[in-house]
């Protein structure tokens, strides 16, 4: 392991776009698809509905009140619904040299148009604030305006992530499917590089040098138990991997052995 780890790459910013690059010129070896839908994402959605009635019952006194607040209740549920709480999906490609994971949110795109026409009249109001309140309306104004800006190219453009392989080391994978935070029993699969981490069971304030390059070839995806099996078939012949809970009673019963020797001066 000592030699293993004096030919540990330096996480340079050139090392980083040459293995990314590698990633995504390799040939695809086993790809799949899968929708990240949360569940009871209702509750969240019944609540705002039901604050704005508990509002219009409250503060209202007229049908315009009513109509209002009504108004606000059924923009700001369909907001919580398909926006913060909207559905993804994720596309993910296997290649020899390491994963690529596309995520686009499952949004209608008229959200996304709102959006952008919105940010119009913002702008406007802005500019109007400016022209009869006067320089006083940058303060807040020319904020406003700033924000308005970016929102006019607000698309549902699809997040692309690349994580290469570190080879030659083993990698600790957690996966576990028990209690799945997605629908369909979609769980989040991790693995990282655990070799040359430092023994925090030893020691926890021990130093750790190599933790952005561990960082960098941390691997991150969803499934379903029957993808995550299909995929390890392929997994298991690019990189080798140990299960989670194996890895650190190993570790434990290495520390153990290693404090019999000391007490016996060996």
């Amino acid at each position: 392991m000592k030699n293993a780890m004096k030919e540990l790459p330096k996480c340079t910013e050139e090392y980083k776009q040459q293995q990314i690059q590698q990633v995504l010129e390799a040939d695809v070896i086993y790809e799949w698809e899968c929708d990240l839908v949360q569940g009871l994402r209702w509750v969240q959605t019944s609540g705002v509905v039901l604050m704005s009635f508990l509002f219009a019952v409250l503060l209202g006194d007229s049908w315009g009140w009513y109509l209002a607040f009504g108004l606000l209740g059924l923009v700001m549920g369909s907001a919580s619904y398909f926006l913060y709480q909207s559905t993804k999906r994720q596309h993910v490609k296997l290649t020899e040299h390491g994963i690529i994971v596309s995520t686009v949110e499952l949004v209608p795109e008229v959200f996304y148009a709102a959006t952008r026409y919105a940010a119009y009249v913002g702008i406007v109001v802005c500019l109007l604030a400016v022209i009869f309140v006067g320089p006083l309306a940058f303060v807040g104004a020319g904020a406003g305006a700033l924000m308005a800006f970016k929102m006019t190219g607000f698309n549902n453009e699809p997040k692309v992530e690349v994580f290469p392989f570190l080879k030659g080391f083993r990698y600790v994978v957690e996966a576990d499917f028990s209690e799945s935070y997605y629908q369909d029993g979609v769980s989040l699969i991790s693995l990282e590089n655990m070799d040359f981490m430092p023994d925090q069971i030893k020691d926890e304030n021990a130093p750790d040098p190599y933790e952005k390059l561990r960082k960098f070839h941390y691997i991150s995806f969803y499934s379903n138990e029957f993808q995550y099996g299909e995929m390890k078939q392929y997994l298991d012949s690019l990189i080798e991997m140990v299960p989670e809970d194996e890895f650190f009673k190993s570790r434990e019963s290495s520390n153990e052995v290693t404090g019999l020797d000391n007490e016996k001066g060996v």
